[in-house]
């Protein structure tokens, strides 16, 4: 949504104007009237109506003051401005020029950041509808201005739409209703809905109602269509709508992803067998927890995917048995003969993701790509500053792919590799770790010199830490001896940041101490990153064992797989639209693929515990 912000200046030449109507002086020892010092060129000086109040005594003074103070806010000297005001009191002036005091007072204490002493000054305004429409209008916006200053946003979002109708132009209209809608969206829910309850016109109630629905409605898109629907209904023509982000009003014309059966393609046989029934019963956990809470809910057909049928035989199947909706295959094999189809003929979500960037029609994919992991450690780097890397890769399954993600995505970032220890074909640890520290050098120079003095010298064994952190892949065991050798060679103060390969589940006390200080990526079910998780992971503890185990991340896989269905179209339309899931935080890029944003853990005692 486009930000709109107030001209500063505008608003300056408004008070300007404004407050020239309603400050008067006495008779005969008065300056001219007021208007010729907001109004015309001719106006003096602040100097001067202040030496003109040096001239006199006592009360005769506070007209010349309030006159150089306004002399002052037209030249935005608001400082010098509210000195002069706090030099006498509102009640020295005659009364026609008190409200001129309190609005100057209110908006130079504003600017001095004296929030409360504004609203103060501004609520002292005995009836700003009593002055021309121009006074009061800019009168209104220095209350809303105030009251957000309070953060009092929800009073100041009412106060500007309750004077929309005393601005001149459709620009000065559209500024303030922009800066409101800003306002309610900030403001908290039940403020706005105190609000609400005390609203008595159609104008309020249409942006309160529209503020409500964003608020209680942000993460169900299919509510907040239906709820938007209605709204549209009752306030036709109400101008609140078209502040409205455009992505949330597009969703109206969204056709929601609503399956009546779905398809569960699974290996239930063969050697992933174990790997497949906990995405299925991940799956089914998500559907009966959907059930107990909706009254529609679909029904589930599972399938072994390792039975012996092709691709193309059971998705057939499916189809005839009426299957609307298809989560699955794993295997990227399987997926590859469904990526055949130059178009699918219905939605299907692979739970797994191929390399190629190319999908048929109706084709999704999810899985737990490491490569969202690496993106995501590089990305956090960069954002504490850490721009120079090591990286340790001790994992010959998913390192290269990690290592390769992780260097494109930092380099991208403006990142620079130090260097890099590659053991993942059985290196030894010590020789490799020592030659990205250089503590080799350190060594050989200490050998070197020993040699010439023929003398024992001690090697430090310090290398040279030229580098911000350490970007590693590895799974416990091996890092369990890599990060000792760190802390030998003087890397023990350089943060070590881990893929999710270093934690299967659990730790111990004893036997992780070494890994003390680690920062990895995780799903949130894996860490229980929220006391909502921890309790759920609780009970299913002795429900589904391996539901929190080592295979616990594809128990999330297939709860998110089911959470996914209903929300793909919503994916696809919002880009920065997303859903909470065990696996992580969900959203869609461009060519379809589910990205996660994981969660972050730490080793502290042998222990786990969430990072925020």
């Amino acid at each position: 949504m486009t930000k709109m912000r107030i001209n500063k200046n505008l608003l300056l030449g408004f008070s300007v104007l404004f407050l020239a109507s309603c400050i008067t002086t006495q008779p005969r020892t008065s300056p001219r009237q007021s208007e010729s010092v907001y109004g015309n060129n001719s106006a003096r000086s602040a100097d001067y109506y202040l030496s003109e109040a040096s001239k006199r005594d006592g009360s005769a003074q506070a007209p010349y003051k309030l006159q150089a103070a306004a002399a002052y806010a037209s030249q935005q000297r608001f400082a010098e401005a509210y000195n002069v005001l706090r030099s006498f009191q509102p009640t020295q002036l005659p009364l026609s020029d008190r409200d001129a005091y309190y609005m100057l007072m209110g908006e130079s204490a504003l600017k001095q950041k004296k929030a409360f002493e504004a609203i103060r000054s501004l609520q002292a305004v005995s009836n700003p509808d009593s002055h021309s429409m121009r006074w009061n209008a800019h009168y209104q916006v220095l209350m809303a201005d105030a009251l957000a200053a309070n953060n009092r946003l929800a009073d100041a979002a009412v106060q500007r739409i309750n004077a929309d109708d005393l601005f001149e132009s459709v620009a000065q209209v559209t500024q303030q209703h922009e800066k409101a809608w800003q306002e309610l969206m900030q403001s908290p829910a039940g403020a706005i809905e105190l609000k609400r309850e005390r609203a008595r016109t159609n104008k309020e109630l249409g942006w309160l109602d529209m503020a409500i629905i964003q608020h209680r409605y942000a993460r169900n898109p299919r509510s907040l269509s239906g709820a938007m629907k209605d709204w549209q209904e009752l306030y036709v023509g109400h101008p609140a709508i078209n502040y409205v982000n455009q992505q949330i009003q597009q969703l109206g014309e969204i056709d929601m992803i609503a399956p009546t059966k779905v398809a569960l393609f699974v290996p239930l046989s063969g050697r992933l067998a174990a790997v497949g029934s906990v995405i299925r019963d991940g799956f089914l956990a998500a559907h009966y927890e959907k059930g107990n809470s909706s009254s529609e809910t679909a029904d589930i057909v599972v399938y072994d995917s390792a039975a012996g049928d092709s691709m193309d035989t059971l998705y057939r199947r499916a189809m005839d048995e009426g299957v609307d909706f298809v989560v699955g295959p794993l295997t990227k094999r399987n997926i590859d003969d469904i990526a055949t189809y130059r178009n699918l003929p219905i939605p299907t979500l692979a739970l797994n993701r191929l390399e190629n960037a190319y999908g048929p029609s109706n084709f999704y994919q999810f899985g737990l790509p490491i490569e969202d992991e690496a993106r995501q450690i590089a990305q956090y780097a960069m954002r504490k500053n850490q721009n120079r890397a090591f990286i340790i890769n001790a994992d010959n399954s998913v390192g290269e792919r990690a290592t390769k993600a992780f260097i494109e995505e930092f380099q991208s970032l403006g990142g620079s590799i130090v260097k890099i220890a590659d053991m993942s074909n059985g290196q030894n640890p010590k020789s490799a770790i020592m030659g990205m520290l250089g503590a080799d050098r350190s060594e050989k120079r200490t050998s070197e010199l020993q040699n010439l003095l023929n003398v024992p010298i001690e090697s430090s064994g310090q290398g040279s830490s030229n580098a911000d952190f350490i970007f590693m892949v590895a799974k416990a065991k091996e890092a369990r001896i890599i990060k000792p050798y760190l802390n030998y060679y003087y890397a023990y103060n350089l943060p070590v940041y881990a893929t999710s390969t270093i934690y299967n589940g659990s730790s111990s006390r004893t036997r992780d101490n070494d890994l003390e200080g680690i920062m990895f990526t995780d799903a949130p079910w894996m860490i229980g990153s929220t006391s909502n998780i921890r309790a759920t992971k609780s009970s299913f503890s002795k429900l589904i064992p391996n539901s929190t185990n080592a295979m616990a991340r594809f128990f999330a896989l297939g709860h998110d797989a089911y959470l996914l269905m209903p929300e793909l179209s919503q994916l696809s339309a919002m880009s920065d639209y997303s859903i909470d899931g065990l696996s992580g935080i969900l959203f869609m890029d461009r060519d379809g693929n589910i990205v996660r944003q994981l969660a972050w853990g730490q080793y502290n005692q042998g222990n786990i515990i969430p990072v925020n």
